[in-house]
């Protein structure tokens, strides 16, 4: 019996759970390779074969991924100050573009906090499928390409692969926008999802701009240990393999995906959930489709500095989740620059207050106030669009907490004190203000 070897071999380029999995799998693929443990946080894999290892050819098989083996260790090309500085340079320039065109209006009004819009969603699902998800779903993807299959055979195989894709994310999307629904409505909790989505779009934003890698924070090893069990078996069945294969990147330790997941657990509503799910994955397919003319492209400068100026974007929306947690507490410096300007007063009749207010699908209508102190009020809510958590109405200051039901809903209180009462849906992404005035 031939003798097993070992040799270890330095990645430039492994930042992620996921690039473990990509690892394994291109180093598994040559036949005298008997088995391969990978480990992304110190960059190296460790090879166990029998015979001669082919380096060169080891090497040109990761390459179009983005990784390379190297002598010696890696060392970060850039050092930190560079990188910290270059992402506080960049934020800088998107903060004052962003105020200058929106003095200016060129650009419709809109609110990074609240939810995002599909095409948002679909645009990031087109920055992930350039990073981390061609990494990881492209190699996957690309291992089930046989070059002695005719083109068309092949393009099956990868239009099965992107529907699986499509159809798992929308499946699981849904079943996450149940099990937000609940959190929200039946146990309250609305600020804890806030704050995990908060905590996942600024890691991921950490990890794009290079500053904190996702992966060493974020436990995947569970994920990554199922796709591998499940991958060997799925493997077996060349017909069935690229959907299923496909459905099973869902679960893939990707940063893109994961942050994705929880805004999706985080709007509370299962159709709004899946539909979220299935536009993110509809947005990876183009480039997973045409992988190989992107290898040029993620190598230049261009998308060097695309990447993290996407990076500091998802790190600003993260921290805007961040405040939408706070305003859970009714922390009155949140109001500032926030106060709208249609303006309702409240109507007096019989020594009662009546304010009026609709929940539709963009939020509240009209969502500020201005009421007398001392005197009480009769809030008037007609639920137009009660999906997902815009139907669960939060009041800190009143302690009130209550879902809106369709039709007419009436709220009863007696302002005691000037100020600020705030209050949101249960995720905090629609918001308003009654305004107490003496």
């Amino acid at each position: 019996m031939s003798k097993i070897k070992k040799t270890t071999f330095y990645i430039k380029g492994m930042h992620c759970p996921s690039c473990e999995i990509l690892m394994e799998d291109k180093f598994k693929e040559e036949k005298n390779i008997v088995d391969v443990k990978s480990n992304f946080k110190k960059q190296e894999v460790e090879v166990f074969y029998i015979g001669y290892l082919n380096k060169t050819l080891l090497n040109n098989k990761i390459k179009p991924f983005g990784y390379q083996i190297v002598e010696g260790r890696v060392v970060e090309e850039e050092s930190f100050s560079k990188r910290f500085f270059e992402a506080l340079a960049i934020g800088s320039i998107v903060v004052i573009l962003y105020l200058i065109v929106k003095e200016l209006n060129l650009i419709p009004s809109f609110d990074f906090a609240s939810n995002l819009n599909y095409l948002t969603i679909f645009f990031i699902g087109l920055v992930a499928s350039t990073s981390t998800c061609m990494a990881t779903s492209g190699a996957i993807y690309l291992s089930l390409i046989n070059k002695s299959q005719t083109q068309n055979q092949n393009f099956s195989k990868a239009l099965f692969f992107n529907l699986g894709r499509i159809i798992s994310y929308g499946f699981f999307g849904f079943l996450a926008g149940l099990v937000g629904q609940t959190l929200i409505t039946n146990l309250n909790f609305g600020p804890f999802l806030t704050l995990l989505a908060a905590i996942f779009m600024i890691f991921l934003g950490l990890d794009m701009i290079k500053i904190l890698p996702i992966g060493t924070i974020i436990p995947s090893s569970l994920n990554k240990k199922i796709f591998e069990n499940l991958e060997l078996k799925l493997l077996k069945y060349p017909r069935k393999a690229p959907f299923f294969l496909g459905a099973l990147t869902y679960i893939l330790p990707c940063g893109f995906t994961q942050a994705v997941q929880v805004y999706a657990l985080r709007q509370a509503s299962p159709i709004q959930s899946a539909l979220t799910m299935v536009v993110f994955a509809a947005g990876t397919t183009p480039a997973l489709l045409f992988i190989g003319g992107l290898t040029s492209f993620t190598k230049s400068d261009f998308y060097r500095y695309f990447i993290k100026t996407m990076g500091v974007l998802v790190f600003i929306i993260g921290f805007l989740y961040f405040l939408n947690f706070l305003s859970f507490y009714n922390l009155d410096f949140l109001n500032l620059g926030k106060k709208p300007s249609l303006l309702n007063l409240a109507t007096l009749n019989n020594g009662s207050q009546f304010i009026e207010m609709k929940v539709v699908s963009s939020g509240y209508e009209p969502n500020y106030f201005k009421v007398k102190k001392g005197i009480p009020v009769k809030w008037k809510i007609e639920g137009v669009n009660v999906f997902g958590c815009q139907a669960y109405l939060v009041v800190p200051k009143l302690g009130i907490q209550k879902t809106i039901q369709p039709g007419e809903n009436i709220i009863e209180f007696t302002p005691k004190e000037e100020g600020f009462i705030n209050f949101s849906c249960g995720m905090a992404m629609y918001r308003g203000m009654i305004e107490v005035v003496n």
